[in-house]
């Protein structure tokens, strides 16, 4: 039994026959009487004594009626109080992004928004240094890696995967690779953190490769681009550069290997309680982030 079959038979008790009820429901006939006659079953009584003129309501079902049709109403209201509880939550927020997170979180910073109309979102993409919180004055930042220690709260909101990736153009242009010692004769580039750590060697299963770089870029985009017009082989996150994978702008060099998983967290400070707007920013994502 489901608020469906209630709202059909409160339907045809209204309007005394199937075809009427099934109009003004824009449903078939056929499975308003079929519907009916499985609820009639589970309660073990008729509803209804059938004529061929008209449908009258039996004593079981006059009783019935009265019954249900003031919880079939509370029902259909009761989603009312959440959109009530959306339309409460108002005021600015102000939230830091590191680049390339905001491409992994724009869909559910815009499904925040639709959620809660009244609120005004403003949007910087920081470093991604757990001090541009105090500078800015930010309710909140989401970045990707380590934090350093600070008076900082963090909740992890994803993962991500690094792989090896280097353009079509560059892989045409340049000698084979066939194992990881063949890295030693690329162009490599590199990635310096939000806290000034620049990754001297790739850690990859069981195995460590020496890099020397060429590029050196302090955010994944830029690294991103660089890569994308051939200047040579780096990690990547995989999430970003699938698009570019699946149109073979980008190529997976030694698939098997993987550089490891990175968390991707929501930073807020520990000083200050979070604004109202501020927490239920970070229970939304937290709870639709996957």
């Amino acid at each position: 039994m489901n608020i469906k079959d209630l709202e059909l038979f409160i339907a045809v008790a209204k309007l005394g026959s199937f075809s009427k009820a099934a109009k003004s429901l824009d449903t078939r006939r056929a499975l308003v009487s079929r519907r009916i006659a499985d609820l009639e079953k589970q309660l073990g009584a008729p509803l209804f004594t059938r004529t061929t003129r008209v449908m009258d309501l039996t004593e079981s079902g006059k009783r019935y009626l009265a019954q249900i049709t003031p919880l079939v109403s509370q029902l259909n209201h009761a989603g009312d109080v959440f959109k009530h509880r959306h339309d409460d939550v108002q005021g600015k927020l102000r939230i830091g992004l590191q680049p390339f997170v905001d491409k992994l979180m724009d869909k559910h910073i815009a499904n925040f928004v639709h959620t809660y109309p009244q609120v005004q979102l403003e949007v910087f993409i920081v470093p991604g240094q757990h001090q541009d919180i105090k500078r800015l004055n930010l309710d909140c930042m989401i970045n990707a890696g380590a934090v350093s220690k600070g008076n900082i709260a963090k909740q992890k909101l994803m993962t991500f995967e690094r792989k090896m990736y280097a353009s079509s153009v560059y892989l045409e242009k340049s000698s084979v690779i066939e194992t990881i010692d063949d890295l030693h004769y690329h162009s490599l580039l590199g990635y310096r953190d939000a806290e000034g750590t620049l990754e001297h060697q790739w850690n990859f299963q069981h195995i460590n490769v020496s890099a020397n770089y060429k590029i050196i870029c302090s955010d994944y985009n830029s690294l991103y681009h660089f890569c994308l017009g051939g200047a040579g082989i780096t990690l990547l996150p995989k999430v970003i550069a699938v698009d570019a994978v699946e149109n073979q702008q980008l190529i997976n060099v030694l698939p098997e290997l993987s550089a490891g998983f990175t968390d991707i967290n929501i930073l807020s400070p520990k000083d200050s309680a979070p604004s109202p707007v501020a927490k239920v920013f970070v229970e939304h994502l937290c709870n639709i982030v996957k």
